[in-house]
């Protein structure tokens, strides 16, 4: 059986990348990478040592390549591959600028365009590995540099008006390919990360409401500290297996996390269903109360209903191999001091004399029973059958009267 938690995560949306998606990314962002810088140097090692010689026909093909890498960045980035549509983006960008430099001449300033590509690879794009972002930066400068050094002219196949003008608006939509490339990578980027940061909200605040009332973690969401609660009045609930140290020694730690962990479930059930807070689990025992919300004035018909539910709910759990489980409860109502402390794993807890009491009516009862304080008894006679125990010795309190909550009645009369 799956803990509680273990739940609850599974039931949110992770967005961390497991290790073969992580290598898919990296494959993707090798081979861009590659592809578009190969490209680039070859036409600087090929046509460098040819000056003019890069043919306006080459160029197209060159350009028609660009922008299928323009159009694969949108699908990249569609399938989820950020890492690598922003990789191919700026590597088609460049390469895009030097061919365009070997076309229409260096001097015409196109190549003044990889500035742009470096600043985008670190201000604009969200590449997860940093010494990627930084290469397109240095890429982007000794690419520039190396131009500077060629100066290619302009290619002696452009010489016509008509081809000019064609290359000229071809170079005009590579740009604005890769201006489109980086502005849809972003749109889309951006509602990854709002979806993501959604779910992650969605996530925390089922966590939260797990360890926090609801009106407290409201509270401390605004910043509220600290928070500090008088309740003049509510009823507190105990329940501790009986035998758990020698339960302890003769099960494995799974066995014995299971049972627990499908016993509490179950309590946990029974706390929402009568309107109780669970307020922790200390080992084998468990701690709830009700009467900590503005609308739930009878409390102790809440606490004692829920005992009893949580006591018929125990037929349904045994230790293997060991039997049944078996636990003591105890029932008892005053005022308490309710707040939240601590700066790391906080806690909502209770304090008080009632918290006290509450939990000496469940350690001095017996197996299966349900003892409650006189105070319990008296708010619940007319609706509840009790059976009196006497006086109980109460470490620091001395001789209470207590009293054993047997049933509900069915009827009142």
């Amino acid at each position: 059986m799956a803990s509680p938690i273990s739940r609850i995560v599974a039931s949110g949306v992770t967005t961390t990348q497991s290790h073969p998606e992580q290598r898919r990314i990296r494959t993707i962002n090798v081979v861009a990478l590659v592809a578009f810088t190969a490209t680039a140097l070859f036409t600087i090692l090929f046509f460098g040592a040819r000056p003019g010689a890069l043919s306006v026909w080459l160029y197209f093909g060159l350009a028609t390549t660009y922008l299928i890498g323009y159009a694969l960045t949108i699908v990249l980035t569609r399938r989820g591959h950020h890492d690598g549509a922003a990789v191919l983006v700026l590597a088609a960008g460049l390469a895009n600028l030097v061919a365009v430099s070997f076309t229409v001449g260096f001097r015409s300033g196109p190549a003044v365009f990889m500035v742009t590509i470096g600043m985008a690879a670190v201000l604009v794009t969200r590449i997860s590995d940093h010494g990627v972002r930084w290469s397109f930066v240095v890429l982007s400068v000794v690419t520039y540099a190396v131009l500077v050094v060629i100066d290619p002219p302009v290619s002696a196949s452009i010489e016509e008006t008509w081809i000019q003008d064609v290359l000229i608006v071809a170079t005009y939509a590579g740009m604005i390919g890769f201006v489109v490339g980086v502005i849809w990578y972003q749109r889309l980027l951006a509602d990854r990360v709002q979806d993501a940061l959604a779910d992650a909200n969605e996530l925390s605040e089922r966590l939260l409401l797990n360890i926090l009332p609801a009106d407290i973690a409201e509270r401390l969401k605004t910043n509220e500290y600290p928070i500090a609660d008088r309740k003049p009045e509510v009823t507190v609930l105990f329940a501790d297996i009986v035998g758990s140290t020698s339960v302890a020694e003769r099960l494995s730690p799974n066995e014995l996390v299971t049972t627990l962990d499908g016993v509490f479930s179950s309590f946990d059930d029974i706390a929402d269903e009568f309107g109780l807070e669970k307020i922790k689990t200390v080992g084998d025992s468990y701690f709830a109360v009700a009467g900590l919300s503005a609308n739930s004035a009878d409390h102790a018909s809440a606490a004692a209903d829920a005992a009893l539910s949580m006591r018929e709910q125990l037929a349904h759990h045994e230790f293997p191999n060991m039997g049944p489980v078996h636990m003591r409860f105890g029932l008892h109502t005053g005022p308490v001091i309710a707040g939240v402390i601590g700066k790391r794993k906080f806690s909502y807890d209770l304090w008080g004399d009632t918290v006290n009491t509450g939990s000496r009516m469940e350690s001095t009862g017996e197996q299966g029973m349900i003892q409650v304080s006189e105070q319990v008894r008296d708010r619940l006679k007319d609706r509840y059958d009790f059976e009196s125990r006497g006086y109980v010795e109460i470490k620091g309190k001395g001789g209470l009267m207590t009293f054993e909550l047997v049933r509900k009645r069915t009827s009142v009369g």
